[in-house]
């Protein structure tokens, strides 16, 4: 095995890619952004190929490749093990028509195993193929041909569609896969049969091979492409993880310098708290890159996804030392420029965004804290095992404190959610509001003897998303549903044929409240929440 930096390890790969005659093209944005992707965020690169895996011709030819910043958030809670990341580059190539399993399967065995490449040692490898379902047969051709080109048959391991389909999204282009894994366990080689399906702690999966031959609707009924695609992805950081002989991508060249950093600052050793070093590295960096593709914070999709990465940095950095604004802007601003050379930074851009965000999370966290503390005091004395969902719901609905935080701190407290109960109670109040609010639209409203001496709410949704120098004016019911009016607001209320906008209120008590109408009248602008 070669010893690669990462930047090495870059150069090598797209020199393998060239030679095979692929074409470079460049990376899209990590924010999805193609009609015919369903995802959030660019889950894998394939996602702006989607036409041309389907019936376009792309410019490029049907050989190409590149190295793509991709976003993924389903293993949050797994973020600080040896391999998840939130934010990860992932190589990539694709065949677009062209060769498919069987050469694909070759290929990846050159450039792993090859001296003039990787050089891994071939007995440090497994694979994973596609079992069968009643929509596909088993994947016989790229089981035959790992046999014959690289892997005894105990390496391999026939899965499911819910580990061997893969899809960047609930519809459009997927296909049955065959992941590579490399060997992580303590013995230096794998046991006999030890395989992903019977040993798969001992296994760290690097690169992923589907083969893009069909299409899914929304009834997820699969129906065959007029191309055979193939869409591999290899996980850079997983890479360098192998190639520097490190036990987990965190003690890599990547997070190296990040890490050293917060050491520096905290004066706390990464040892001592590795959990959270890995959490704060990870979920600033990913701010970091989805800020300066111009996303962010708010309560929606994907920008919430975002207030929720920052705020759970932020809760992790608390954890290490409770400090001021100021110190929170120097952790920042240096772990950043740890990370120089991902992109061209907008530095002052992504602070400013981060600390108003963080801003805004500090004041929050002192009411809600506090009561998530009685809560959990309370269930302890009480020797129970689990919160209270109303309660837990209460802290969301009323405070706007985030599920997500709340089953952190419990079960650093040991302590559990029952999830479900908790969504029926989320579906029934939006139900209720919806309801509510669908009623009062009914019946005719005369707004004007409710608007009586207000001034026109001056709208700022051109220059902000979000403000906190704002006067209420007027909180009052109509029909059963409450009506907030304010001096000014980022909100956009429905007119012109255009949707209002969604999102959240905080009021001078703490509460947070939802706002799921906005209405105009005489230049005046309507909150109705819930």
């Amino acid at each position: 095995m070669k010893n690669l930096s990462s930047n090495q390890l870059r150069e090598l790969r797209n020199k393998f890619r060239e030679s095979k005659q692929h074409k470079y093209i460049p990376e899209a944005s990590l924010i999805a952004s193609w009609k015919e992707s369903t995802a959030l965020f660019n889950v894998a690169w394939m996602q702006q190929l989607i036409p041309y895996l389907m019936w376009k011709e792309h410019p490029l030819g049907k050989r190409i490749f590149n190295i793509q910043k991709c976003v993924r958030t389903v293993d949050i809670a797994e973020v600080w093990d040896a391999s998840h990341l939130t934010f990860f580059e992932m190589m990539g190539n694709w065949s677009l028509g062209d060769y498919f399993k069987n050469e694909a399967v070759t290929r990846s065995r050159e450039f792993l195993t090859s001296p003039d490449y990787l050089w891994l040692d071939p007995k440090k490898l497994a694979v994973t193929v596609f079992q069968w379902d009643e929509s596909a047969p088993r994947d016989e051709t790229t089981a035959n041909k790992r046999k014959e080109v690289w892997l005894p048959a105990d390496r391999i391991s026939y899965l499911d569609a819910d580990n061997n389909r893969w899809s960047p999204g609930p519809v459009g282009p997927c296909g049955p896969d065959t992941e590579i894994f490399y060997r992580v366990g303590e013995s230096e080689y794998p046991t006999e049969w030890s395989n992903v399906w019977n040993d798969e702690d001992n296994w760290m999966e690097i690169w992923n091979n589907v083969f893009m031959e069909f299409y899914r609707d929304e009834s997820w009924t699969l129906s065959k492409l007029n191309n055979h695609n193939v869409d591999t992805g290899m996980w850079f950081e997983r890479m360098c993880c192998v190639m520097q002989q490190k036990e987990s991508v965190y003690d890599t060249d990547v997070f190296s310098a990040s890490i050293k950093k917060l050491e520096e600052l905290t004066w706390i050793s990464y040892f001592q708290q590795t959990r959270r070093f890995r959490i704060i590295v990870d979920h600033a960096r990913t701010a970091f890159m989805l800020i300066n593709d111009w996303l962010i914070p708010s309560n929606v999709a994907a920008w919430y996804v975002l207030r929720m990465i920052i705020r759970r940095m932020t809760y992790n950095i608390m954890l290490l030392k409770q400090t001021d604004l100021n110190w929170y802007q120097k952790i920042c601003t240096e772990l950043l420029a740890t990370f120089r050379g991902l992109r061209e930074f907008n530095e002052s851009e992504i602070i400013r965004v981060i600390m108003e965000e963080i801003k805004t999370f500090l004041k929050t966290i002192q009411n809600w804290k506090s009561i998530l503390e009685e809560m959990i005091a309370k269930e302890k004395k009480n020797q129970n095992k689990s919160l209270s969902w109303k309660e837990v719901f209460k802290l969301y609905d009323t405070y706007g404190f985030p599920l997500e935080l709340t089953k952190e701190i419990a079960a650093e407290n040991w302590l559990e959610i029952n999830e479900k109960e908790y969504e029926e109670a989320a579906k029934l109040a939006k139900e209720n509001s919806r309801q509510a609010t669908k009623e009062m639209f009914k019946k005719w409203i005369d707004w004007s003897k409710y608007l009586e001496w207000i001034p026109q709410t001056k709208f700022i949704w051109y220059k902000e998303f979000e403000t906190s120098d704002v006067k209420l004016l007027k909180d009052f019911d109509v029909n059963g549903q409450r009506v907030l009016i304010f001096d000014k607001t980022p909100f956009y209320p429905e007119m012109w044929g255009q949707m209002w906008d969604k999102g959240t209120i905080e009021l001078d008590d703490w509460s947070v409240v939802k706002v799921i109408n906005v209405q105009t009248f005489a230049g005046v602008i309507l909150h109705i929440v819930e």
